[in-house]
């Protein structure tokens, strides 16, 4: 919890109450503080890095385990980041699963890189697992955005918009990342761009291409890999049929296809027909040694398999990954590589 101590050296905190101007959870600094004080940055013309932070998913641990592990989960993610943060700038509380970090020391673009994979590679809340209680342990991440004054932004409501459309691209990356503004890159990103990408959306043009009678079936399942790679940001969706041929997106799938390579994924849907990673990248699967090495092979960070089948036969495996970043799969991915693995399902039938 912050104090009167840790605020003092700053002019804005001078008739601090703490009663009032902290977060009554987590005792970081309250939205109204830490954003009032990041208003009182701009107006002084003081240069700083503005970061909001998410809690991936955190919903799902309210939901799964209850509102007092959310809470504590809470607490656990403030007090470390505070910690990080230290004497280099403040932690606020937005609200919900989101804080606001301020950051003094550099925020040069390096100095900022530096900073941000420090705190989620080394600061000890994020990307571990978080021991909650007395049995419940929860593998938390974190998603990022970050925007400085006044090289980014010359207000604070520029500089706040910006700041969350880094962190809406993060999100859009997978999440467990950090994204620093570049206006080259981020400029022309829309927060609210939702028309083309909800789900029933997606849904209704993989269903138009499936229905193209001028394609062939593999050219449908080209097309629709490309826009599933292209919709979720990805590095590659493949379906690996089980004669040892394939299917890929843009990218391309370099694969040694042999009856080991479908073992292994025969293994890993064998009981759900479909595998997604708890929150690991792959080297902390412990399932199987050959998945580790299958991966580091093809230089892939994290993938999602979906096993295709008919009633007696199966044709092949779906596959969505990335190498790139520890992308966290969310609701939305798993829903289209399912809907998709039907979509193919229904067209060999009707062959």
């Amino acid at each position: 919890m912050y104090t009167i101590d840790d605020l003092k050296k700053y002019e804005y905190f001078n008739d601090f109450n703490a009663a009032y101007g902290l977060d009554f959870l987590t005792g970081v600094l309250s939205r109204a503080n830490i954003l009032g004080f990041a208003k009182h940055l701009v107006d002084n013309n003081i240069p700083f890095m503005m970061a909001i932070l998410d809690i991936d998913n955190f919903k799902s641990v309210n939901d799964n385990y209850g509102h007092a592990v959310g809470d504590e989960t809470l607490k656990f993610v403030a007090k470390g980041m505070k910690q990080y943060v230290g004497e280099d700038g403040l932690v606020g509380r937005f609200g919900g699963d989101e804080f606001i970090i301020l950051y003094f020391k550099d925020i040069t673009y390096n100095g900022v890189h530096d900073y941000l994979e420090g705190m989620l590679n080394n600061g000890g809340f994020v990307r571990k697992k978080v021991k909650i209680g007395d049995n419940i342990k929860l593998f938390v991440t974190a998603t990022v955005g970050c925007a400085t004054f006044p090289n980014d932004a010359k207000t604070y409501d520029e500089l706040f918009q910006i700041a969350d459309k880094a962190l809406y691209r993060g999100k859009t990356k997978g999440r467990n990342c950090f994204i620093i503004y570049v206006e080259s890159k981020h400029k022309n990103i829309s927060v609210r761009r939702k028309e083309q990408s909800c789900l029933p959306n997606v849904f209704e043009r993989i269903s138009e291409i499936s229905n193209n009678k001028k394609m062939a079936a593999d050219d449908k399942i080209r097309h629709i890999l490309n826009f599933i790679t292209d919709t979720l940001q990805i590095t590659e969706s493949v379906f690996l049929k089980t004669d040892k041929t394939s299917l890929v997106g843009r990218v391309g799938f370099d694969c040694n296809i042999d009856d080991e390579c479908l073992a292994i994924f025969d293994d890993l849907t064998k009981n759900d027909n479909i595998f997604i990673p708890n929150g690991l990248d792959i080297s902390g699967i412990a399932v199987n040694k050959k998945i580790s090495n299958f991966a580091q092979s093809k230089k892939i960070i994290t993938f999602l398999v979906c096993r295709v089948k008919t009633d007696d036969e199966t044709l092949g495996y779906l596959i969505l990954f990335e190498g790139k970043i520890t992308r966290i799969w969310q609701e939305f991915d798993i829903s289209i590589l399912l809907y998709f693995s039907k979509i193919i399902e229904i067209m060999y039938l009707k062959k």
